[in-house]
């Protein structure tokens, strides 16, 4: 910066001083050199580093003996690191890379729910005779097909966010695109194969599906790229129209589902310009990083189908459909992601505090046991809420399978963000299929969450994995 001197009349300046003044007398040649480097010297953990910090200041061995009557930089140093008190400063916090804010976990949690007022808007395509077992129409089209577009779209987004963390946005795009063509083609073979286990005609069922299955892909699109605002958009005629349902204001009729036909066209329609504006980026594929094999995204299509067997599993129990467990996990999963956030924050300030490896280990699972307690808690509350809405059962006969099996998942769902998905999917996929063979889920639930807790407390418990 630059200062203006205005000089006015009878001003006088006084001319400026020569030279600084001078100490009285002598330094003592120790004091100097503890003043001088006695920083360095008490934040060094071994002499060499106070002789580098000499050398590094220009100081020769000439000046050493000539002005502080040591023979050369090292043993100054040595004396200096000997009388200097250790003091070690504390490094400055680093930001957490890792805070999300909670309206973010309740948005998604809400886009994970909404879709299911669609089902009241399609009750005309899904009225008709009994599945096998006396189960709603449609229940076994709907179960197969929603199996199988979770498993894919599961596995699609940990590899397309495979390539968008590799800068290779434009690959990305064309991975979501080709993944979500696929996904649509697989709910309808599903459906179709529901519909011939069923035994009975089901052409509306299959027309459900179909829109089903393109939602999905389209949804997964959007979600995977982080759009979740445009999607919440693009869902507001199906549920706006829904909860009219469920309210009472007008009854379901084959011209509402046009409302059903309008969010499926407002999905594909945001879905379809994202992807025009990955494709067209040119430069997203300069990075060369390989990416990882095709098989590191096979748990988590595993994982994806034993999440929605074990969602299954809990509504249907008893031989009747009993949606409030359901509806209660698929809420929960958005505050559920905010809650994986919530543990890595304090991990991230785990690692400072920290001062042995084992008290890190008690850190590691104090933190994952208020991170899942606080999930239990949501979600009892959530299951409450949701059976006393569809009159179901008492909220004790279904809290403990509720519970067991959102402890499980949201374990699964924390070895995965940490790059343990074999280990989930090892757990899980077990579980699924010992539910599906008819073991009842509080116990199978409970087993699994104790097994994933273990390899959670053992693997999450050392530093290295957090570096």
């Amino acid at each position: 910066m630059s200062a203006v001197l205005e000089l006015r009349p009878g001003m006088r300046l006084d001319p400026l001083p020569t030279a600084l003044p001078r100490p009285s007398g002598p330094m003592d040649p120790a004091a100097e050199a503890a003043l001088r480097f006695g920083s360095v010297a008490a934040a060094a953990v071994h002499p060499f580093e106070v002789a580098a910090a000499i050398e590094a200041e220009g100081v020769t061995d000439r000046q050493v003996q000539r002005r502080y009557g040591r023979s050369d930089a090292f043993e100054l140093a040595e004396e200096l690191y000997a009388e200097t008190p250790r003091s070690y400063p504390e490094p400055r916090a680093a930001v957490s890379p890792w805070h999300s804010p909670l309206s973010t976990g309740v948005l998604r949690g809400c886009l994970y729910a909404l879709p299911g007022l669609a089902f009241p808007l399609g009750a005309p395509m899904l009225s008709g005779r009994p599945d096998a077992g006396g189960l709603p129409h449609g229940t076994f089209a709907l179960a197969l097909s929603v199996l199988l577009n979770w498993a894919w779209n599961q596995a699609l987004a940990h590899r397309t966010h495979a390539r968008l963390g590799r800068g290779q946005r434009r690959s990305g795009g064309c991975c979501l695109f080709r993944g979500a063509l696929v996904g649509t083609v697989l709910g309808l073979l599903g459906a179709l194969a529901g519909v011939l286990a069923a035994g009975h005609d089901g052409a509306g069922v299959l027309l459900f599906c179909a829109g089903q299955s393109l939602y999905l892909g389209a949804s997964c699109v959007l979600l995977v790229l982080g759009r979740e605002r445009l999607l919440l958009r693009a869902l507001a005629p199906a549920a706006l129209g829904g909860a009219a349902v469920l309210l009472g204001l007008f009854r379901p009729t084959p011209w509402t589902a046009l409302l059903l036909f309008c969010t499926l066209m407002l999905t594909l329609r945001q879905a379809r310009r994202e992807l025009r504006a990955c494709l067209a980026d040119r430069d997203g594929d300069s990075a060369v990083e390989p990416l990882p094999p095709l098989r590191s995204s096979l748990p988590h299509g595993l994982f994806g189908m034993a999440m929605s067997l074990l969602t299954l599993g809990i509504a249907l129990r008893g031989g009747h459909l009993d949606l409030g467990p359901m509806v209660a996990l698929t809420i929960s999963m958005g505050p559920a992601e905010w809650l994986l956030y919530g543990y890595r924050n304090r991990i991230h300030g785990a690692l400072r505090a920290a001062r042995t490896a084992r008290g890190f280990a008690l850190l590691s699972a104090r933190s994952m046991a208020v991170g899942l307690a606080g999930y239990l808690a949501l979600l009892a509350v959530l299951g409450g809420a949701a059976g006393a809405a569809d009159a179901g059962d008492p909220l004790w006969s279904q809290l403990p399978g509720l519970l067991a099996v959102g402890a499980t998942i949201w374990t699964a769902l924390l070895l995965q963000a940490f790059g343990l998905a074999w280990a989930a999917a090892a757990v899980c996929t077990p579980a699924a299929a010992a539910t599906l063979a008819g073991a009842t889920e509080p116990a199978v639930g409970a087993v699994a969450a104790g097994l994933l807790l273990a390899i959670a407390c053992w693997s999450l418990g050392r530093v290295t994995v957090h570096r």
